[in-house]
């Protein structure tokens, strides 16, 4: 609405009791202002880390392969041998591993091992008591095992093809309980990201692995887990499903099979 005598208008509001109203409401707009000009303060630095993270992991998922697995019989007589070589179908099992320098894949030693449960050998078309040998393949060719740890399931690839942009990677080697964590896997080429947070410890026989509360599925195996800085924290090593937990070899093992390599192989 428009008013004719607008200053004169405005002339006979100047009353205190105008005033008194008009001033709480400016400080209230003010207020109000000055809460969103904060709001915004403090959750931009949270955005961008947000976004920080999200670009480290979006390259960790590159240094992550698809492993594939050929199973075979150990100690073939003449016409087992013969059969496996006329019957070669390629790679008949497959898990997950991650680059950790140049042409250096991390994965579980269960994997490269051979030593599968008896129903998985029979699922393959073998005896529950057969000793299986497997090959491993990293993009079609053929990687070798260069340096293992048994007892905390983890192992060292060495591949054909380099990887010079691959960095070795930082390992968080004290997480905390509800820990936001992030599982990359390649099953079959495919990837795979579940989220999930840390659990705490878990002994299996005489060895310590950390627990995860994650998703998991078959070729998991080998696949690293990183916090929200894209820190590895562990590698997928196998699941409890009675307590829905799964378990992580820990990163300070992880850590101490790269150092180790890395010193050795300095000339």
């Amino acid at each position: 609405m428009i008013f004719p005598n607008e200053d004169r208008f405005y002339e006979r509001l100047q009353s205190t009791d105008y005033q008194n109203k008009r001033r709480p409401a400016m400080k209230s707009k003010l207020a109000g202002l000055t809460c969103m000009a904060l709001v915004v303060l403090l959750l931009t630095p949270v955005c961008a880390a947000d976004n920080s993270s999200k670009r480290m992991l979006k390259q960790q998922e590159r240094y992550t392969l698809s492993l594939e697995l050929e199973f075979t019989k150990k100690d073939q007589n003449p016409l087992e041998h013969a059969i496996s070589v006329l019957f070669d179908v390629g790679p008949n099992g497959y898990a997950t591993g991650f680059l950790v320098g140049n042409g250096l894949v991390m994965t579980a030693y269960h994997v490269i091992s051979g030593n599968l449960s008896s129903t998985k050998k029979v699922m393959l078309g073998y005896r529950p008591d057969d000793e299986l040998a497997v090959r491993v393949y990293v993009d079609g060719c053929r990687a070798k095992v260069i340096k293992v740890d048994k007892e905390a399931d983890l192992a060292l690839l060495e591949m054909c093809k380099n990887s010079k942009d691959a960095k070795a990677p930082t390992f968080q080697t004290s997480p905390e309980r509800d820990d936001k964590l992030v599982l990359i896997a390649r099953p079959h080429g495919d990837k795979v990201v579940s989220h999930g947070s840390f659990y705490g410890n878990y002994m299996l026989g005489n060895q310590e692995y950390w627990s995860v509360k994650i998703d998991s599925r078959d070729g998991f195996s080998g696949s690293p887990v990183y916090n929200s800085k894209a820190e590895v924290v562990g590698v997928f090593s196998g699941y409890d499903w009675s307590q829905k937990l799964a378990l992580i070899s820990p990163s300070i093992r992880a850590q101490k099979l790269l150092e180790d390599y890395n010193l050795s192989a300095k000339p």
